[in-house]
């Protein structure tokens, strides 16, 4: 008797199961869109984008795509995924995607968005080296469109960095500097033993992030015919620190 009843009771309820799954399935509504937007426009990936396999945060990522891959937008769904065409129908979250790409700024539009910085950087510098300097250069000798800013006597040269004058060079005896604009290259001329020494410098950022001019050569003649002697033609007083902003405007408008 009590075999009978349980044997009966399995039954009804897969019974009741099987109608559960049935309705469920029958009611439940899709988590994917049902209605695209056709569309045919280019757009950029952010950073870490995720490529889904459906427009749904549920479905299986298939790839993450760097920033700034064109793809191409083919539809957009209901739910607010972007159907892309990566060899074949895939789709990203709306907010992965941009329109347009920005170019990261360079040194010196960053410099001249921060100009007021900048500026009280190169005169807190001026003010210190007054006592030994009484003219010095701008010009910008890396091209990255900073000025460098120059001592007198040819032993030091500053550039700007995160709000501050940092030393890229410094040398215990002076040189005249010379630089060939038509090939980016900072010389230095100097006499050692009654001879004349030319040296040919470059950036090295090994160790610090603004970098360090050092020589890496001492062999100067393919430069030599286009170089120009770095003027100092700023006097240091107060009356030049206190107009440095619109001078550092100027040269960075250039």
């Amino acid at each position: 008797m009590f075999k009978f009843v349980n044997k009966k009771n399995r039954t009804v309820a897969a019974f009741l199961l099987v109608c559960c799954i049935t309705v469920s399935m029958l009611y439940s509504t899709p988590a994917y869109a049902l209605e695209v937007t056709q569309t045919d426009v280019k757009m950029y990936t952010t950073s870490g984008t995720p490529v889904y396999a459906a427009p749904d945060l549920n479905s299986t990522i298939v790839v993450y795509l760097e920033r700034f891959v064109n793809v191409t937008v083919t539809g957009i769904t209901d739910n607010g995924f972007y159907r892309v065409n990566l060899n074949g129908d895939y789709y990203i979250p709306g907010p992965y995607l941009i329109s347009s790409v920005q170019p990261d700024k360079t040194e010196k539009q960053k410099s001249l968005d921060n100009l007021d910085k900048f500026t009280k950087a190169y005169q807190n510098q001026l003010e210190l080296m007054k006592g030994y300097s009484s003219a010095f250069a701008l010009l910008d000798v890396t091209g990255d469109g900073i000025p460098e800013l120059f001592d007198l006597s040819g032993q030091e040269i500053y550039t700007y960095y995160e709000e501050r004058a940092v030393m890229m060079y410094y040398s215990e005896y002076p040189l005249t500097f010379y630089y060939d604009k038509k090939n980016n290259k900072l010389l230095g001329k100097y006499t050692w033993n009654s001879k004349e020494i030319w040296e040919v410098y470059y950036v090295d950022k090994s160790l610090l992030p603004w970098g360090q001019i050092k020589c890496n050569s001492t062999d100067a003649s393919a430069y030599k015919s286009n170089a120009e002697a770095v003027s100092r033609s700023y006097t240091n007083d107060d009356e030049t620190r206190a107009d440095m902003y619109n001078i550092l405007k100027k040269i960075l408008s250039l």
